[in-house]
């Protein structure tokens, strides 16, 4: 963990933009200052521009952005009544002026200069890009790297707390490049440079600060995805989270979060698979039409499944478990004779929380929580559907009687808790068991 990163530089990169400027200076040094760039006569790979001087021909969909909402001219520059150099001159722009692009057409761009609306070769065009917004107060700021959470606005002062990548927090305040910022109940520092804005307005992004504890995490409006490949998305019409949600996994609707983030038509703020994010309603329905019977699968025909994408009618939902988690076919039987036994001792079902995990769901936790939390993507029992997670609570937890007594007994319904996810292990997972069974 580290309050500063390392940058990673494009020198390559840098250097080509630097040799064709160079080139662009040497063009405009031969000619009068008051003298009218035209377009540059290509000759085979190269541009011969006026004055007879050649440069590299560089494509305008790249640097001379037509699309551009602003460009800035690098040199006097014609404009003309039509894209082409045979077009009548309105007028000259001087070079450096910043113009606003209406169309672009065939290596042109059309722009008003003077009360005149005409076109300009894009060659003399470069690309403005407007500055970034300023971190303020108020602010709602998202983390691109996990920092250190500080006592005061340093790098040396004491470390509070450890804010995770991708979390979501109003800016407090503001003092020489650090941003306050309150974390679970902890209010402290973070360098604002690690911070991106936020746009506050309504379907946006929305990110929960909770410790984990289950999937449903306190709610009730429950829905069951009606689609197979689901799209989890991160804001309203943005950035799709997860796109592979299986057909009938349940799904919560957060409408407090929803709330704060602000309500879209036909849209909804969930938690499905551990995650949160936006979907649509019309993809969501009140009952779960996955079939209870395990059949006749075997984990072996399982296995030969590509891991996190098995095919729909392997998998089966949990009869007795109110939210109809999917699990595969073949390990359904054993976890309901466990389950029996469960009841039997404690009055009570076991808590599912999770089982099944697509492929995108694994790699989406790959790069959210790491190695010792997540298996590699393509590795994990959950891609098979072999695996089930109960609730991250006391009583599931090592010191937890339901914990205490699936780890003597699941062994005799072909569930186990390996050794490695012991408590003192790197990967210490209570809640974590794996079917074994044939």
């Amino acid at each position: 963990m580290q309050d500063e990163h390392r940058r990673t530089h494009s020198w390559g990169i840098k250097r080509r933009g630097a040799a064709w400027v160079l080139g662009a200076v040497l063009v405009v040094s031969t000619l009068a200052p008051a003298q009218a760039m035209e377009a540059p006569r290509p000759v085979g790979n190269a541009v011969l521009a006026p004055g007879g001087i050649t440069s590299t021909l560089v494509p305008s969909s790249k640097v001379q952005s037509a699309k551009a909402k602003s460009v800035k001219t690098t040199a006097n520059l014609n404009l003309r009544s039509k894209p082409s150099t045979v077009g009548k001159k309105l007028v000259v722009i001087p070079k450096g002026t910043t113009l606003v692009v209406s169309s672009s057409k065939s290596g042109w761009s059309q722009l008003r200069y003077a009360g005149k609306n005409g076109w300009a070769s894009n060659t003399y065009l470069r690309a403005v890009t407007a500055a970034p917004k300023s971190l303020m107060r108020g602010d709602l700021g998202k983390t691109s790297a996990a920092l250190r959470l500080r006592t005061k606005p340093n790098t040396t002062s004491k470390s509070l707390a450890t804010v995770p990548k991708h979390g979501i927090y109003t800016v407090k305040g503001i003092s020489r490049g650090y941003a306050q910022i309150t974390r679970r109940g902890k209010t402290g520092w973070v360098q604002s440079k690690y911070l991106k804005i936020v746009a506050k307005k309504p379907g946006r992004e929305i990110y929960s600060d909770k410790k984990y504890t289950t999937n449903r995490a306190g709610l009730t409006d429950r829905y069951w995805t009606k689609v197979s490949g689901e799209d989890l998305y991160e804001s309203v019409k943005g950035k799709i989270r997860v796109g592979d949600i299986p057909r009938n996994s349940v799904v919560y609707r957060d409408k407090k979060s929803e709330k704060t983030a602000g309500s879209v038509k036909g849209w909804v703020f969930v938690r499905t698979q551990g995650m949160t994010g936006w979907m649509k309603t019309s993809q969501l329905a009140r009952k779960s039409s996955a079939s209870t019977n395990p059949g006749k699968h075997r984990a072996k025909t399982l296995k030969a499944q590509p891991n996190g994408k098995i095919q729909e009618k392997m998998l089966v939902a949990i009869g007795w478990d109110k939210e109809k988690t999917l699990i595969a076919a073949p390990a359904l039987r054993d976890l309901t004779r466990l389950n029996t036994a469960f009841k039997k001792k404690f009055g009570r079902n076991m808590d599912i929380d999770l089982a099944y995990r697509t492929r995108a769901t694994q790699d989406y936790y790959w790069g959210e929580l790491g190695p010792y939390i997540a298996a590699r993507p393509g590795t994990s029992n959950h891609g098979w559907g072999t695996a089930i997670d109960t609730p991250e609570t006391y009583n599931y937890s090592f010191r937890g009687k339901y914990y205490k007594w699936l780890k003597t007994h699941s062994k005799k319904f072909n569930w186990v808790h390996r050794k490695n996810l012991e408590e003192g292990s790197p990967y210490a997972e209570a809640w974590h068991f794996e079917y074994v069974g044939k």
